[in-house]
């Protein structure tokens, strides 16, 4: 070995003689100082062979000490389980399940403190809360429990269909502005339910707003005529952008100003034709509720021609939109509807579409049949549409057999409109 490599220098190990003599025969555990006093012969009871079990005794070094054994502390005593803990155990298999053999987790009920479902929120100027998923758990409850229109009561439908024609009947008896009254009240009470149903989908719209126009329009338009429509919208696009511009909207501008204006136009526009038709009076004859009372005629025709037929002989999907219509439904109300015009073209009533004096007839009355008959319909689609699109059955439930006002005057809204431009047309309502 090199110095360098053992890197001791010039240093070595080597035997020096004369020294002390090392004991070859010191055995292993004894004291390589020769103190045979301190040796551990007189423990080697104390420590047992390794194949023996221990004594749990500690061995001392250097004296005749006391032994210290440590005692095993006791088990601790387990409460004994009861009868019921036991039988909730035995309901539990441990047999191997795989995954997809789990059964699924209880559908989480709907809170109504979530943002958006609370009357206070409804009311609210500030949107802030967060936009739900395109799906929330409310609309998929509902939509778990969609109903066809065989589930309607149809008894009930009827009578409250029959009842709400009737106390617009009677509203016009007493005067146009009594009906204008009776017509705004039933539109205002359907954009509450427009908005709270597009709310609980997850939108935000500017509720204050969409209300106030919807609200408005109409009396509006009684007022000052066709210009006040185009006024009110103005008005609304005007407003609502400011709406979302100023913060007061949180969600997207898109979406919240988009969800207004729908409200406003499918409701406040659409049933403001009914106060443009109640404002018209030729030569001091309130002849717009002739025109108004052959509208809500036909439309109860149709509904209730639907309604009836569809349950009975309904076989047939009308369209993916509402899959509960059937194609005999629509035909039956469309027939029926038809024959309501055609019976107040016979019967020289209501005027002026079925008097001779105001520019109608039969022919007037017919045509309003014919008109209503297909517009009905579409609204009616329309509006499962949206219901649809929001994961929706019903807009309200004030109405026994039918929903909400909504659900009831869909068809309606389309109908006023076609009604007064019929009139238009024809020039119903001037004298002959």
């Amino acid at each position: 070995m090199t110095d360098q490599n053992s890197g001791f220098g010039d240093e070595e190990f080597r035997v020096v003689e004369g020294g002390d003599a090392v004991d070859d025969d010191v055995a292993p555990g004894r004291s390589v100082f020769g103190d045979d006093d301190d040796s551990f012969a007189d423990d080697d009871a104390a420590v047992p062979h390794w194949s023996e079990p221990a004594t749990g005794a500690v061995p001392q070094v250097g004296g005749a000490a006391e032994a210290v054994t440590f005692a095993p502390p006791d088990e601790p005593a387990l409460a004994e389980a009861s009868a019921e803990d036991m039988e909730g155990w035995a309901e539990v298999s441990s047999t191997p399940r795989w995954a997809d053999e789990e059964e699924p987790l209880p559908a989480a009920e709907p809170s109504a403190e979530e943002p958006g479902d609370t009357a206070d929120d409804f009311f609210a100027f500030d949107d802030s809360q967060a936009s739900k998923t395109a799906e929330p758990s409310l609309g998929a409850a509902l939509n778990a429990t969609r109903g066809g229109e065989s589930d309607r009561d149809l008894p009930a439908a009827v009578i409250v269909g029959v009842g709400l024609a009737a106390l617009i009947l009677a509203a016009m008896t007493v005067g146009p502005a009594a009906a204008v009254a009776v017509v705004t009240l039933a539109l205002g009470l359907a954009a509450v339910e427009f908005f709270n149903a597009v709310r609980v989908a997850g939108h935000q719209p500017a509720v204050l707003l969409g209300l106030a126009a919807s609200v408005s329009m109409p009396l509006a338009v009684y007022w000052r005529g066709e210009q006040a429509i185009t006024l009110v919208v103005v008005l609304s696009v005007i407003f609502g952008s400011l709406w979302y511009l100023t913060g007061v909207g949180n969600e997207s501008a898109v979406r919240g100003l988009g969800t207004t204006l729908l409200g406003i136009l499918h409701i406040g526009l659409l049933g403001s034709f009914a106060a443009l038709m109640l404002r018209i009076n030729v030569g001091g004859v309130d002849i717009g509720t002739g025109m108004l009372t052959a509208a809500v005629l036909v439309t109860v025709g149709y509904d209730v021609g639907a309604l009836a037929i569809g349950k009975v002989m309904g076989r047939t999907p009308l369209s993916p939109a509402s899959p509960n219509k059937t194609m005999e439904g629509l035909v039956g109300g469309m027939v029926v509807a038809v024959a309501v015009g055609v019976i107040m073209g016979i019967m020289g009533k209501p005027a002026p579409f079925a008097g001779e004096v105001w520019g109608g007839g039969f022919g007037a009355a017919l045509l309003l049949g014919i008109v209503a008959a297909l517009a009905a319909p579409i609204g009616d689609l329309a509006e499962s549409q949206i219901k649809r699109d929001l994961g929706i059955k019903d807009m309200g439930s004030i109405l026994p057999g039918h929903g909400g006002l909504l659900d009831r005057f869909d068809g309606l809204l389309f109908v006023l409109p076609a009604t007064y431009y019929v009139g238009l047309l024809l020039d119903v309502g001037v004298p002959g």
